[in-house]
């Protein structure tokens, strides 16, 4: 079928980088097997996203502790692999997993409330940075080259291919980049201890309840209060009187619809906004007080966007 072929097609092209690795020993396996010796030493995924530790200073200190630095953090002339190569394979491989998964069984997710509500406009947010990171890359999945290229040839074959270059493959100037060994690391902490916030009950409930109570006071101020500032605005100029009082109450409220349509149209999600709007890799990239400012500037982005959801049975050209 048209789907079976572009399933297929994807893994084609990434047979060669894999089986490139592989034969330098070097795959998904070896990949974790190496993060387990340096794990405990890691800083959170929020702070390394946050800080964006350099190589140099992750490989320095892995070496602080007497421990062997992974081959992704150690040079050429040491038999070292790019970090954008090994990020690649790993993802690649969980890829070709849950296309796995999904070739096997029927597709039967039921949609969500948002996607319902929303009459299929909006998809629920990724707040947690690897299901960000994932997201990105499955995206592009089918246009990564099939031969091991430097970053500039790989960010060159997505545009070409008409897609979003994922942030962690950005140029490193750009200010939505973040490293490809930070993604890398972010991807081998989920489901460990380390990101276990990201998933805590608390931590969701805390900022949706933020969230809910900015987008609240940015109604009163914004809807609420346009039309008031009418209504008290002809009062303070002796404008509205007994007599004229009904007309002014429908110009205040004609402004305040004014003012809702110009609510909507400022914070509607678009699918321009994904990567940029709360942070490179969602608001766990951004330190608490801007992740506060994030969701605060932009608080119904917190819960939904426009993107809808990747997916390894499908192609997103």
């Amino acid at each position: 079928s048209p789907k079976s072929g572009n399933l297929a097609s994807v893994v084609d092209e990434s047979t060669s980088i894999k089986a490139t690795l592989e034969s330098q020993k070097y795959d998904a396996a070896t990949i974790r097997a190496e993060f387990r010796s340096y794990q405990a030493i890691l800083p959170k995924p929020d702070t390394l996203l946050q800080e964006k530790h350099s190589f140099q200073l992750l490989r320095n200190q892995i070496e602080e502790n007497n421990i062997e630095p992974p081959r992704f953090l150690k040079y050429k002339f040491e038999q070292g692999i790019k970090p954008h190569h090994a990020l690649c394979c790993l993802l690649l491989s969980e890829y070709e997993k849950d296309e796995a998964r999904e070739k096997a069984r029927w597709k039967s997710t039921a949609p969500s409330w948002i996607y319902i509500l929303s009459c299929g406009r909006l998809h629920r947010q990724l707040n947690n940075p690897a299901e960000f990171i994932r997201d990105q890359f499955n995206r592009v999945a089918h246009a990564i080259p099939s031969n091991v290229v430097t970053p500039e040839v790989l960010r060159k074959k997505i545009r070409n291919r008409g897609l979003p270059v994922p942030n962690y493959f950005l140029d490193p100037e750009d200010d939505k980049q973040f490293p490809p060994h930070i993604a890398l690391l972010v991807i081998l902490q989920d489901g460990e201890k380390e990101s276990g916030k990201f998933y805590s009950v608390f931590y969701y409930a805390a900022f949706s309840l933020f969230a809910i109570v900015a987008l609240l006071l940015r109604i009163v101020l914004e809807v609420i209060g346009g039309a008031g500032a009418i209504w008290g605005g002809a009062e303070v100029f002796t404008l509205r009187t007994g007599d004229n009082a009904e007309m002014w109450r429908w110009i205040s409220v004609a402004i305040g619809i004014l003012c809702f349509l110009r609510f909507v149209t400022l914070n509607a999600p678009q699918i321009e906004d994904e990567g940029d709007i709360l942070g490179p890799a969602g608001p766990w990239s951004l330190r608490l007080p801007v992740r506060l400012r994030a969701v605060c500037d932009h608080p119904f982005h917190y819960f939904v966007r426009a993107l809808p959801p990747s997916s390894p049975s499908k192609k997103h050209d």
